[in-house]
């Protein structure tokens, strides 16, 4: 399929369903049968940023706070994050990670890293540089429109 403005969007999304399949197959071989791609922003802004409040996981996913809830209850329920009042604010859920998903580290960066060495498989680091740049204007676009429907 040739790529064009016509099509952007749908070879967007099938560039992440392929991505998504092929870390999801990746962490199965590697014996992670419990954690689904989807959940890997929340996991990564926690790694990054946490622990947090539900509501700072919401606004740092750019997903509302019943989808994150629901990934909460799973990544709980798999012994992924634990949930404990805040210190500062009883009525505030924070949400930390596990030991055992701090251990995931290795294996995730390495599943990553043979992702992009195939999505960027023949780029000049040239090319790649433009690449982003550009997907960085059209994000750009995307999120100041919705930005401004949602004023």
């Amino acid at each position: 399929m040739k790529i064009n403005q016509n099509n952007l969007l749908f070879a967007l999304s099938k560039i992440r369903q392929q991505q998504h399949a092929f870390l999801e197959s990746e962490l199965v071989a590697r014996g992670v049968k419990d954690i689904s791609p989807s959940y890997g922003d929340v996991l990564f802004v926690l790694d990054q940023r946490g622990p947090l409040a539900l509501q700072d996981i919401a606004r740092l996913t750019l997903k509302d706070k019943s989808t994150v809830s629901a990934v909460i209850k799973r990544l709980e329920a798999g012994g992924y994050v634990t949930k404990e009042r805040s210190a500062g604010d009883s009525r505030v859920v924070v949400i930390g990670m596990t030991k055992k998903a701090r251990g995931l580290r290795p294996v995730v960066w390495e599943i990553s890293d043979a992702m992009n060495a195939e999505l960027y498989r023949g780029l000049s680091e040239r090319e790649k540089t433009a690449l982003f740049r550009l997907i960085g204007k059209v994000y750009a676009n995307a999120t100041s429109k919705g930005a401004k429907n949602e004023a």
